[in-house]
C-alpha cells in the first residue's frame, strides 16, 4: 500500500489590527500543531532595528517597513524549505501580501491568511491596558483598525472575534484552516503581484566562472582564484530584484546588495588606497566614514540592482588595471608579487606584498562568497558551490 505524498509546507499569517488577540491565538496555532511549526514574529524582527527605527505606523516608516516584511518573508520561506509549517504573528495588512505571495508560488509552499477583527471599541481597550510596552496611543490604534475595517475581495478572510476568548477563536481559526477557507491562491507567476519582486525560477545550471589551472605559475593560479570568486559573488547576486538584494537572514544585517557594494569597497581600498597609495575610487572617496563605519553596507540598500552590478563590475575593471601595471613594472612576474604596497599596516608592521594582498582577497571573497550562498538560499532556494 503506498503512502500518501508528503503535503508541501504551509505559512498562516495571523493578522489583525493591534488589540486583536493575534499573539495568543498564533501560539496556541503553533504549539498544538500536528507536525513541526515555528512561531515567527513580526515584532521581534522591529525590534531588531536597534539603532534608526521608526514607528511603523508612522508615514516615515513606510521603507523601514517593506525591508521588515522582506526579512520576514525570507525567514518564514527558509523555514518552510526546511519542511517546517510557519505560524506568522504580526500586523499583515492586505497591502503587504504581495509580498508573501510571491514568495510563496517561488517557493512551492501553502499560504493562509486570517485577520482577526474585533470590535473598535475593544480593540482601542485592549491596546490602552497594555502593560509589555507595546501601543498605547488611542489614536495610531485606531487608524491602525480601520486599515482592516474593509478588506474587499479578502473579507472572507475576516474572523469576528467578538464574544469569544482566545481558546474559541483559535478554535474557529483552526477549523477554518482544516477546511481549506484561509488559503490564497498564488499568483500565475511570482512577479505578479508586484514590480519589484519580479523573478524567475533560480537558474541552478553550472555557473560561467573562470576556472583555477590546475598547473600554473603563482601569479596566473592566484589571478584565477580571486577571478574565480568574483564571478561566484556575481552568480549568487544574478537576477534579483531590489528588494531580495536589501533582504537580510534575520538575525544578521548583512544583504547580498550590502556585499556587492562592499567587496566594491575592498577592491578600491587595497589597490587604489593602500597598494598605489593614492585616493579611494568614487563614492567611497567622499563618505563620512566617522559617522558611519558600514556606511557601504547600509547605503546599499537605497541603490538600484543596475548601479550596485555597475559599481561592483567598475571596481574590479580598475583593480585588474592596477594590478596589470604593478605586475608589468616588475622584472618578471614572479617578481612583481614581492612589490610592497605604498601604505603601511595600520599595526605599524609595516608594508604589504602584492602576493599578501592577493591571498587576503581570495580568503576575503571566499568568507563573503559563504555568506551569499547562504542569503541567496534563503531568497529563492538557489544553490551551489
Amino acid at each position: 500500500m503506498s503512502s500518501a505524498p508528503a503535503r508541501p509546507a504551509r505559512v498562516i499569517v495571523v493578522s489583525g489590527p493591534s488589540g486583536a488577540g493575534k499573539s495568543t491565538v498564533a501560539a496556541a496555532l503553533a504549539h498544538d500543531a500536528g507536525r513541526p511549526t515555528v512561531l515567527v514574529t513580526t515584532d521581534d524582527f522591529f525590534r531588531a532595528v536597534a539603532t534608526g527605527g521608526v514607528a511603523p505606523f508612522l508615514p516615515e516608516a513606510q521603507r523601514q517597513n517593506e525591508t521588515v516584511v522582506d526579512a520576514v518573508v525570507a525567514a518564514a520561506g527558509a523555514y518552510a524549505r526546511g519542511g517546517y509549517d510557519v505560524v506568522v504573528d504580526g500586523v499583515v495588512g492586505p497591502w503587504f501580501l504581495d509580498r508573501y505571495r510571491a514568495a510563496a508560488a517561488g517557493g512551492a509552499w501553502d499560504l493562509d491568511y486570517v485577520v482577526l477583527r474585533p470590535a473598535r471599541d475593544v480593540a482601542l481597550a485592549r491596546g490602552a491596558a497594555r502593560g509589555d510596552g507595546g501601543l498605547r496611543d488611542p489614536g495610531a490604534l485606531g487608524e491602525i483598525h480601520d486599515g482592516f475595517a474593509d478588506l474587499g475581495a479578502l473579507e472572507p478572510h475576516a474572523l469576528d472575534t467578538n464574544g469569544h476568548d482566545a481558546d474559541e477563536t483559535a478554535r474557529a481559526v483552526r477549523a477554518a484552516l482544516d477546511a481549506g477557507r484561509y488559503r490564497l491562491a498564488a499568483p500565475a507567476h511570482p512577479s505578479s503581484t508586484h514590480p519589484e519582486h519580479e523573478q524567475t525560477e533560480p537558474d541552478q545550471s553550472e555557473p560561467d566562472r573562470t576556472e583555477p589551472p590546475l598547473r600554473a605559475d603563482e601569479v596566473t593560479t592566484l589571478r584565477a582564484y580571486l577571478d574565480y570568486h568574483r564571478d561566484t559573488l556575481r552568480w549568487k547576486t544574478a537576477g534579483l530584484t531590489a528588494a531580495q538584494l536589501r533582504s537580510p537572514l534575520p538575525p544578521s544585517a548583512m544583504t547580498l546588495g550590502g556585499l556587492l557594494k562592499h567587496l566594491a569597497y575592498v577592491e578600491s581600498q587595497w589597490f587604489a588606497v593602500v597598494l598605489a597609495g593614492g585616493d579611494a575610487r568614487p563614492p567611497f572617496d567622499t563618505v563620512d566614514w566617522a559617522a558611519d563605519p558600514d556606511w557601504e553596507w547600509h547605503s546599499a540598500a537605497d541603490d538600484d540592482p543596475d548601479e550596485l552590478r555597475a559599481l561592483f563590475d567598475d571596481a574590479v575593471a580598475a583593480s585588474d588595471r592596477a594590478l596589470d601595471r604593478l605586475l608589468q613594472g616588475a622584472s618578471s612576474p614572479a617578481a612583481g608579487l614581492d612589490v610592497l604596497s605604498v601604505r603601511e599596516d595600520r599595526h605599524g608592521d609595516g608594508r604589504f606584498s602584492l602576493r599578501w594582498v592577493l591571498v587576503h582577497l581570495v580568503e576575503e571573497y571566499a568568507r563573503h562568497n559563504g555568506h551569499a550562498d547562504l542569503l541567496r538560499e534563503a531568497l529563492d532556494g538557489l544553490t551551489g558551490e
